[in-house]
């Protein structure tokens, strides 16, 4: 098997596997591990790239968590408004996804801010990522004014991201958890290499 079909069986499976489990809180915990478990490797193996995207993607999912965990987005819509409590969410998850692709397009100069290491550089996943980061946007965006549609609109019969968004939502987590893993295996392929080259 190709490296490259490993991967793609690797998004499938975890696609499939979060849209199985069903549980957010699951789903979510075991993407947080991940990416901890990338953070983790870059510390060790001193790879500030790795690390970086790593704390970044971490900081875009605690503020997410922090944000509609504690309540301070409510996702309950019991007495609420619902047009505004629909673009409450929709939008929040829209700002959250743009500043994530911001981060991850400037995910280099703010490594260079972050560390002086001769290490930093711009790799293949800061590109992945970032796009990554846009198809959920996307995903977001297209939420939004589905929930405008419905609401505002009248039209009610439209529900095609509305009963899919969390499946949704889990491609764009298994394709980042797939970019982790394929990003670990390259760097622990290019250590390798290093340390048979000769001196």
């Amino acid at each position: 098997m190709k490296f490259s079909q490993l991967i793609t069986l690797i998004i499938f499976a975890l696609t499939i596997f979060y849209i199985l489990v069903g549980n957010p809180k699951i789903t979510s915990e075991i993407y947080v591990t991940t990416i901890a478990l990338t953070a983790l490797y870059g510390l060790i193996r001193k790879e500030p790239n790795v690390l970086h995207i790593a704390l970044i993607l971490m900081f875009i999912n605690l503020v997410e968590y922090i944000i509609f965990a504690y309540g301070i987005i409510d996702l309950s819509t019991a007495g609420k408004n619902r047009i505004l409590h629909g673009v409450l969410i929709f939008g929040t998850h829209l700002l959250i996804t743009v500043t994530s692709v911001i981060l991850l397009i400037f995910r280099v100069q703010i490594s260079r801010v972050l560390s002086r290491s001769t290490k930093i550089e711009l790799t293949y996943f800061d590109g992945l990522f970032h796009w990554t980061f846009i198809y959920l946007a996307l995903v977001s965006l297209l939420g939004l004014v589905e929930h405008l549609a419905r609401h505002v609109l009248g039209f009610h019969s439209i529900t095609i991201i509305y009963y899919n968004f969390t499946s949704l939502v889990y491609i764009g987590w298994a394709v980042s958890c797939a970019l982790l893993l394929t990003m670990v295996i390259v760097t622990e392929k290019k250590h390798k290499q290093r340390r048979f080259e000769p001196s």
